[in-house]
């Protein structure tokens, strides 16, 4: 057995993190040469080298040295778990790293950050946007203790699937489009205009082909990986769209121009907005205290339940309807 300590597997995990060894010792509040000999002292206990030096001495993981950080984390997790149980039960503090794919972002991480900040003021959040494939693995990786996609966009083995809300599709047209008024949208109907879809991989794609399946052949003028892009083009009258995510009904696009978001009929599958964890990774405090957060805030932001909510009508269990 090496004769290691967990700080110095802290101090390294910081490094990872941030990039550098100044970030990391600005984030523990150390030296630099407190650091940088806990490093050089890690890796002569283990006889390798973890890191090294690129452009503006910026630190790069080794295979050695990501090898050990994926394990270095279950490591800390391991511990924080121990510490929780003994020290107190309910203690919801520490690092959460959680990720958010772009799409689903705008819907989840405000609200979900406003609680975290209001329920647990101890939890040091720390937040990605990424796309699907990216999130999944960094999880995998150790990177983000969580990540928020939807349920078609998981890929990857060894991740635990946590529900947060159902997501129906929408159709996204602009105001004076032909189909503006209706209640609802059927796909069929929209087959003679070009679509602006989500760049975020699988999602093009498995819209593309379920409608291809119901025998419809729709002409993809762009894909696009913003929403808020997409909602500006869309309103000026440049192509139609269909999401998942959809905001406040008095949302209007970059340029102050009104938009419409109608249900959507005649596609045969619905989407879920989930959550996922390395399937090893422990129920702490924290991840569950995440995960409720993530929950509540998702149910605030259904499109059925906007209807009479104001940026005034935050409670101290989240948003209030």
């Amino acid at each position: 057995m090496k004769d290691l300590t967990l700080r110095q597997i802290e101090y390294f995990l910081a490094i990872l993190d941030r990039g550098s060894v100044s970030a990391a010792a600005e984030a523990c509040n150390v030296s630099q040469a407190t650091i940088s000999a806990s490093l050089s002292q890690l890796e002569k206990q283990l006889d390798v080298t973890l890191l090294t030096r690129g452009p503006a001495r910026r630190a790069r993981p080794t295979a050695a040295g990501r090898d050990f950080g994926i394990r270095a984390r279950d490591i800390v997790a391991s511990v924080t778990v121990a510490v929780e149980s003994i020290a107190s039960p309910t203690a919801v503090k520490g690092p959460l790293r959680i990720g958010f794919i772009p799409t689903a972002a705008p819907r989840i991480l405000p609200g979900f950050a406003v609680m975290i900040d209001r329920r647990f003021p101890a939890l040091e959040l720390t937040f990605v946007e990424a796309p699907p494939v990216r999130c999944q693995r960094m999880v995998l990786d150790g990177e983000l203790d969580i990540a928020v996609l939807y349920y078609r966009q998981l890929q990857f083995a060894g991740l635990h699937r946590h529900d947060l809300a159902e997501a129906r599709p929408h159709a996204l047209v602009s105001a004076d489009h032909r189909l503006a008024d209706r209640p609802e949208i059927d796909l069929r109907d929209l087959m003679d205009d070009p679509f602006i879809l989500p760049d975020s991989p699988p999602t093009a794609e498995l819209l593309v082909g379920q409608m291809r399946h119901l025998g419809h052949d729709p002409e993809v003028r762009w894909l696009i990986s913003d929403a808020e892009t997409i909602r500006s083009m869309v309103a000026l009258g440049l192509g139609v769209s269909l999401v998942n995510a959809v905001p406040h009904p008095q949302t209007r696009s970059f340029h102050g121009l009104p938009v419409r978001y109608r249900p959507l009929t005649g596609l045969e599958f619905t989407s879920t907005v989930i959550a996922v964890t390395a399937e090893e990774a422990r129920m702490s405090n924290t991840l569950a205290a995440a995960l409720t957060a993530l929950r509540d805030a998702a149910e605030a932001t259904d499109p059925t339940r906007w209807n009479g909510w104001t940026d005034d009508r935050l409670g101290d269990s989240g948003f209030d309807q």
